[in-house]
């Protein structure tokens, strides 16, 4: 039990820290501005500046990367996510055959006996599985987008806030539906999602969309917004077609059996389906629209939303 991160964390890391911190020292920066710029304590940037020299085989790729990353601090480039694309970069190119592979391989002998090549697989997208959760992270990721851009999606926005999750073909469990923690929230006139999207966030929506999956098999996507009757009347005229229920209860199982007991037909790929389940005493009505793919639900439902008007 001894993956390639032990020595990522103990050899990679350490020394990419120790190099930057020392690169910005000679640059001016004092401990304290180091510390801000690394996101780090000013303890631990003392601690890697009075390291002695470092020994190790990484040396020439992380003394590259580290000037890499110390001109994007100097020029004020060093977006969060940028920094951890370049690290995470050339540690994984790294662990595909060349010298993080070799050191693992060195320490754990027993994987240069098999031929070990678990990296290759795993970051080279052989591994279907993470092919595909990283394809329905990136649609939904490009959806949100889309919605977060728009000046009309505020419109559909239910007061219970706006739920989004997309899944793949082979998704079964609610654990293999991502979906936005927390909900899509409406902040100064428009549409924000304040939390990145995670597989498993949200259980009712994500069990819908799995239900729905069934009855429909192109439907990879689901979005919940308000079901007030201008916003399902305007999603008829928007080639959605709307399934509307009599109980105003609107839990996944409940919708499920009504959509069997309606024996609602596929679709043409032209028409999104959705569903609505209408409001009660003290329950607001909702309108669950669903798409083969998030990235066209989303461009369908601002269309529905412009409908509406600013």
């Amino acid at each position: 039990m001894r993956p390639p991160c032990e020595i990522v964390q103990r050899d990679f890391l350490r020394t990419v820290r120790t190099f930057v911190a020392r690169f910005l020292k000679e640059e001016g920066f004092s401990q304290t501005e180091i510390a801000s710029k690394m996101d780090l304590t000013q303890a631990a940037v003392s601690k890697y500046l009075s390291q002695p020299p470092i020994k190790t085989k990484l040396v020439s790729d992380i003394d590259r990367l580290s000037q890499r990353l110390v001109e994007m601090i100097k020029t004020g480039e060093a977006e969060s996510d940028q920094v951890v694309r370049e690290i995470c970069s050339v540690c994984m190119q790294s662990r595909i055959g060349s010298t993080l592979c070799e050191m693992h391989q060195d320490k754990v002998t027993a994987l240069k006996a098999v031929n070990c090549q678990v990296c290759s697989q795993l970051l080279g997208g052989r591994d279907d599985d993470l092919a595909e959760r990283a394809l329905v992270i990136g649609d939904i990721m490009e959806a949100l987008k889309i919605i977060e851009e728009s000046e009309t999606f505020v419109n559909i926005v239910p007061q219970v806030r706006a739920n989004f999750v997309a899944c793949n073909d082979s998704a079964q469990t609610v654990s293999d539906v991502v979906g936005v923690p927390g909900r899509i929230t409406s902040i100064d006139g428009h549409a924000r999602a304040l939390v990145s999207p995670r597989f498993g966030a949200s259980q009712h929506t994500a069990e819908l969309l799995l239900s729905a999956k069934d009855s429909w098999p192109r439907i990879r996507a689901c979005l919940c917004v308000s079901g007030k009757s201008e916003v399902v009347r305007n999603a008829m005229n928007t080639r959605f077609k709307v399934l509307s229920l009599k109980d105003p209860e609107s839990s996944a199982i409940k919708i499920a059996m009504s959509l069997k007991k309606t024996g609602q037909k596929p679709s043409p790929r032209t028409t999104f389906p959705a569903i609505h389940v209408p409001g009660g005493f003290g329950i607001e009505p909702i309108l669950y629209l669903f798409g083969p793919t998030a990235k066209e639900l989303s461009e369908r439902s601002i269309r529905l939303s412009d409908s509406l008007g600013t």
